[in-house]
This record gives C-alpha cells, sequence and structure tokens, in this order.
C-alpha cells in the first residue's frame, strides 16, 4: 500500500487512525500449526485477526496498514480489542524488538520440531506443484534459516510467550489455559473456532480441508518423505540447542 492509498483509506474511516489497540504477534515458522492457532486466537471476542497478512514491519506506518488490512477483511474492532498477525518469513520480520517490546504488545514463538516440519512442507510442495516447497534441502535450508532467526529474537525480546507446536494438538485444554492466562483474555481460549473470509484461501495460511472444520485435526507425517539421516540428526541437534535457549528466556 502506497501513501496515497493509505491516506485515502483513513479519510474514508478516520476513526482508524485514532484508536489505540493492543497487539499479539506470532513469530514462527511455516507449518508449524501457525494457522491453526490464529484460527483459535481469532475466535476469541478480544482478538482480531487470524491470518498472516505479509506486512513488512518495517516501515513507520506498518501498524496503521495492519489496522487498514484488518479492516478491509471486515474486521470489526476499537481501542479495547487485540490485533493479531503472523510473521512466517524474514522478510517480514520486524526492524527492531523494541517495537514489539512496548507495553501493549505482546508476542508469542511457535516452533515445531524438524522432521515433522519439513515432511509437513514437503507435502505441500507436492500437493501445489510447487518446486521449491517440494525439495527436501531447501526445506531442511528454511527451517534451519528460519529457526537462527527466532533464536534472534529470543535473544533480543524483552518478553514472549514460548509454545510447543505439539502441545496445541497433545495438550490441548492446558496449553490454551496457560496461553489465555498469559495474554490476560477475559473470555478463556476454545479448542474450537470460527472460519474466516480468507480461511483456507491462498496466500492466507493452511489451505487444507482440515483448517475448515472448526475443530483440532491431528494429521498424520508423509512417510513418503524422506530426509537424509545426517540432515534430520543436524537440524534435532539445532532445534535442541535453540529450543533450550528460548524456553530460558520466555514467561
Amino acid at each position: 500500500m502506497n501513501h496515497s492509498q493509505r491516506f485515502g483509506y483513513l479519510l474514508k474511516n478516520p476513526q482508524l487512525t485514532w484508536i489505540k489497540p493492543r497487539r499479539l504477534f506470532m513469530l514462527s515458522h511455516m507449518r508449524s500449526r501457525s494457522s491453526l492457532l490464529s484460527h483459535i486466537l481469532g475466535s476469541n471476542e478480544e482478538i482480531i485477526g487470524y491470518s498472516e497478512l505479509s506486512i513488512k514491519y518495517k516501515r513507520a506506518f506498518s501498524l496503521i496498514d495492519q489496522k487498514i488490512a484488518l479492516h478491509q477483511d471486515g474486521l470489526k474492532f476499537d481501542s479495547s480489542n487485540i490485533l493479531y498477525d503472523k510473521i512466517l518469513h524474514k522478510s517480514y520480520d520486524f526492524r527492531r524488538c523494541s517495537d514489539i517490546d512496548k507495553v501493549s504488545c505482546n508476542a508469542i514463538i511457535l516452533v515445531r520440531q524438524p522432521v515433522a516440519t519439513v515432511k509437513s512442507i514437503v507435502t505441500m510442495g507436492r500437493k501445489r506443484n510447487n518446486l521449491k516447497y517440494s525439495d527436501v534441502d531447501w526445506a531442511c535450508e528454511y527451517y534451519s534459516e528460519r529457526l537462527n532467526s527466532l533464536a534472534g529474537f529470543a535473544k533480543k525480546l524483552d518478553k514472549f510467550i514460548y509454545l510447543n507446536s505439539d502441545d496445541i494438538v497433545d495438550n490441548t485444554e492446558t496449553t490454551l489455559t496457560k496461553l489465555s492466562k498469559a495474554l490476560n483474555l477475559k473470555s478463556p481460549l476454545s479448542n474450537e473456532y470460527s472460519s474466516f473470509n480468507k480461511t483456507g484461501k491462498e496466500k492466507s495460511g493452511d489451505t487444507s480441508n482440515n483448517i475448515k472444520m472448526g475443530k483440532i485435526v491431528r494429521t498424520a507425517e508423509n512417510s513418503e518423505v524422506e530426509i537424509p539421516e545426517k540432515l534430520a540428526h543436524k537440524m534435532t541437534e539445532q532445534y535442541l540447542d535453540i529450543i533450550e535457549l528460548i524456553k530460558k528466556r520466555s514467561l
């Protein structure tokens, strides 16, 4: 969105300029069950947002662009709400962590273990006929680089909530209760969620039928995707080291 488009939209919707909602950002990686958790969060009456907005939070007007993007999606909010977005790629990372460390912001770092993640990325790539995502070596490199980025955030952020992706499906009630308390939500998060305008659509997160079911569904790993043993071992060692660092610094 350029300056003239932004200014024109704000002229038609001036309330977006002066409302001051809180913010919640999920820092994660592809195929981490981030779409599932995003829908659970977005179904709570206090939280506005459920998908990846693909905003580059490196410019002065980024937070205004977030308001506009959510408003364009037909979502209504005011200063009492929490505006949500998830960030899965370095191109959309924050310019500096101080932007997330403000009193009005919260952050979640969500991580899934490497083998399941890579298999899920490759499976998705093959279903979409996407040569890049279908490549095991590329998926492993993406995961490793993104994990390092998340470790960098963990080192710089003053406060954040860490979530293990598997806990969303294996320990749902406990995980959602803890997250609800950490976010100081008046109404607790539910394991059932709503569908929205962009649910299941391209460039908005998970496009599988599972995300449209409105409840948590565990899917099996694709046994047809093979990851070289040395590569899997290297990623697992990196994962364990970084998760230990993240856990120590999380709330």
